[in-house]
């Protein structure tokens, strides 16, 4: 079906299989699996007709290990402490990125500006989706709004990932 991929209709769905798995874990610990980095090497093992499936597939994956962290934080605690310890950025740029994070942050709360923050956030990574995603938890952000602008940003960002590194064409 894709030439150059010969692991059959069975290989195919185990390539979407482990894309979707490896989106959850990566919803639920990014520190310790970053789905960047799968979209970057398995563009190079995938071939680019079949790469849009396992990216669609690793974004829905993302989508419900959000859902899983957000859930777990809406359920299991009514304040979440902003006691992290921070480093004072050390250059200019650094400070308008946190600034800018901050700003947004403070946004989460509110039904239409929090959404935009977590579709901002879900496809440049500043802020952090895990900070977002569980003060979005924390807050009174509807479910069914996040996990839409999470898809959707998570979606544009592997794309335009697979786009830039692998010059694939949609």
């Amino acid at each position: 079906m894709w030439e150059g991929f010969d692991g059959g209709t069975l290989g195919h769905l185990a390539l979407i299989a482990t894309a979707f798995g490896f989106g959850v874990g990566s919803g639920v610990l990014p520190v310790i699996l970053n789905a960047e980095v799968y979209v970057v090497s398995m563009g190079a093992l995938v071939p680019h007709p079949f790469l849009v499936f396992v990216i669609l597939s690793l974004a829905a994956g993302t989508v419900i290990g959000k859902a899983i962290v957000f859930e777990l934080v809406r359920r299991g605690s009514t304040k979440v402490k902003r006691s992290v310890e921070r480093r004072p950025p050390h250059n200019r740029l650094t400070r308008l990125i946190r600034r800018g994070g901050d700003h947004m942050l403070a946004l989460i709360s509110h039904r239409y500006l929090g959404a935009a923050t977590v579709l901002v956030s879900s496809s440049t990574g500043v802020p952090p989706l895990a900070v977002v995603t569980v003060l979005a938890g924390a807050s009174r952000q509807p479910l069914w709004l996040f996990l839409l602008m999470v898809g959707i940003g998570r979606t544009a960002q592997f794309l335009a990932l697979a786009y830039l590194v692998h010059q694939i064409r949609f």
